[in-house]
């Protein structure tokens, strides 16, 4: 899939990177330069424009990605009109971050796709790490929906995707498999030892280690955990 983030504060940022470990193309959008740095060498594109000129956005190519984040977390007005512009160009998914109780309004009547309250998404986070050993990495994208990180059950150990039915018994989608690299080419940190297979074939095996990402209901992730 590819996405564009515009707003390239500590959230903005740290969710551009989630999506490229994850496989994804990314355009990174920001007005400011400073924050481009600590992203531009990873991203499909990374540009120094203002997401209010809805020319620019086009011209960037914001009207073809699959889905856009608005994740501005301060001006109100900048990010009404980015998000007004993402779905004039086109953008089938918009997901806005909310900065206050007006703004969160104004979006639902807005119609986006998702509306982003970071600091509650941080909180769930941490609390289905805390509470559930399987869960690795989780990023949610509304109140209901997430992505996910599990690492494999035993008992899936030589089965195919298609064995496991995770969208059949629990509504859930593989998107990719992250499997560990041998020792011998893991570095320092951890998250260099595992290599992404991309999307995912039905009668692809899994194997112990293996940490699957998926996509669905966060009550249908917990439940596939529980299970």
């Amino acid at each position: 899939m590819k996405f564009a983030v515009i707003g390239l504060g500590y959230f903005g940022s740290a969710l551009v990177h989630e999506l490229v470990e994850d496989g994804q193309e990314v355009i990174a959008i920001d007005s400011h330069a400073a924050n481009l740095r600590d992203i531009q060498d990873i991203t499909d594109l990374a540009a120094e424009a203002d997401g209010t000129d809805i020319e620019a956005l086009r011209q960037l190519g914001v009207g073809e990605v699959d889905t856009a984040i608005v994740a501005i977390g301060e001006d109100f007005e900048a990010s009404l009109m980015i998000t007004a512009h993402c779905q004039t160009l086109g953008v089938k998914e918009v997901y806005t971050r909310v900065i206050n109780e007006v703004h969160d309004h104004i979006l639902g009547l807005m119609q986006v796709a998702g509306k982003i309250q970071a600091e509650k998404l941080a909180a769930t986070y941490f609390t289905r790490q805390l509470t559930n050993e399987a869960v690795m990495r989780y990023f949610g994208l509304d109140a209901d929906h997430g992505i996910v990180e599990l690492e494999l059950p035993e008992k899936l150990d030589g089965a195919t995707v298609a064995d496991t039915e995770l969208r059949k018994k629990f509504h859930l989608n593989v998107v990719t498999i992250r499997r560990p690299k041998p020792r011998e080419y893991s570095f320092d940190r951890e998250e260099e030892g595992f290599t992404v297979l991309g999307t995912p074939e039905p009668d692809t095996k899994l194997k112990v280690g293996d940490r699957l990402v998926v996509f669905g209901k966060l009550k249908d992730i917990d439940r596939f955990c529980d299970g």
